[in-house]
């Protein structure tokens, strides 16, 4: 199952699944809409909605999703809808969640027992079984090998899945199925613009709004794209130009940014790097976070191109104010 929640992790939900659709077996997504987008954009394969809430179950259904189903409200929903007659028990498909210590989402082992009865009396298929790990914990592992042995017993083709990107690499978490996220986009990101501006200060001038100082002579350099794009304000990392990491000087604005170039003057025009595979990591420890919010923040006036395996430039997903002038 490939992970497409959150917009592909910033890559582009219907793209990334479309380029994928051929090599797994199934999808997972957060929200409905999500799942929505998928079936809209053509995907066929299995869907998986993580957070789908009681009145979201018809559409969830009428679209071909599975559900997650992790609490009682979902189910007294979905027993309202049979007994309207707005749906059939063999057109609903489930994959039970276990709250198996992480407290998120998902029944406790012995609320299961109860589902499951449900589920039978009803007609109602279910189609596997998950949970989540917090780290690697051998009391969560029990606890779902324990509740696999349950619902496999009322449901013996119940697809088990348990391990995420930070775990399918052990043998014995990946039972029937694993769920591959942040791993499948490793170096698939670069984030990129541009200087729209350079000069020259002095040490004790004045770099953007406030009372920030340089407290030496440098060459700065201002680039397209600020908070409203994704930089964060808080805690910028360092822009690249010319492979050497440029750091913020002052406050980021909501268009642009500006950066202490030191020795040397950038070109109006000059390629500036915000992030890309190989300093993922560096920059989210730059910015006090972790690869996954520097792979989702990137919004606003943010333009997404695909490179195809030939390295040749696919279509683009969004439009950008710039795109006119070759930007």
């Amino acid at each position: 199952m490939l992970m497409v929640k959150a917009d592909a992790y910033g890559h582009g939900l219907t793209e990334v699944a479309k380029a994928t659709e051929d090599i797994v077996d199934a999808y997972g997504v957060a929200t409905l809409e999500e799942g929505i987008r998928l079936r809209e954009s053509g995907i066929k394969k299995p869907v998986l909605v993580l957070i789908c809430a009681p009145c979201e179950i018809k559409r969830a259904i009428d679209n071909k999703l599975t559900i997650g189903l992790a609490d009682s409200s979902q189910l007294n929903a979905i027993e309202e809808l049979l007994a309207a007659g707005e749906v059939k028990p063999d057109k609903i498909k489930l994959h039970l969640a276990l709250d198996s210590g992480m407290h998120r989402l998902g029944f406790s082992a012995r609320q299961l027992d109860y589902v499951i009865v449900k589920l039978k009396d009803k007609g109602i298929k279910v189609g596997g079984i998950y949970s989540h790990l917090r780290v690697r914990s051998n009391a969560q592992i029990a606890c779902f090998e324990k509740t696999c042995k349950k619902v496999r017993a009322a449901y013996p083709n119940a697809v088990r899945h348990l391990a995420s990107s930070h775990s399918f690499k052990y043998d014995r978490l990946r039972y029937d199925m694993v769920r591959i996220g942040i791993s499948a986009y490793e170096g698939a990101m670069s984030v990129e613009s541009e200087v729209i501006a350079s000069r020259r200060v002095k040490a004790g001038e004045f770099v953007s709004y406030g009372e920030y100082k340089v407290d030496k002579d440098t060459n700065i350099a201002v680039v397209l794209g600020g908070y409203a794009d994704g930089v964060v304000r808080e805690s910028p990392s360092a822009v690249y130009i010319r492979g050497r990491a440029c750091s913020v000087l002052g406050k980021v604005c909501m268009d642009m940014c500006i950066v202490d170039c030191g020795e040397f003057l950038p070109s109006i025009g000059e390629k500036a790097i915000f992030t890309d595979g190989e300093r993922i990591n560096e920059i989210a420890k730059q910015r006090k976070s972790v690869e996954y919010t520097l792979m989702t923040c990137w919004h606003g006036r943010a333009e997404r191109i695909y490179d195809d395996e030939s390295g040749s430039e696919a279509a683009s997903e969004s439009g950008d104010c710039r795109n006119e002038c070759g930007g």
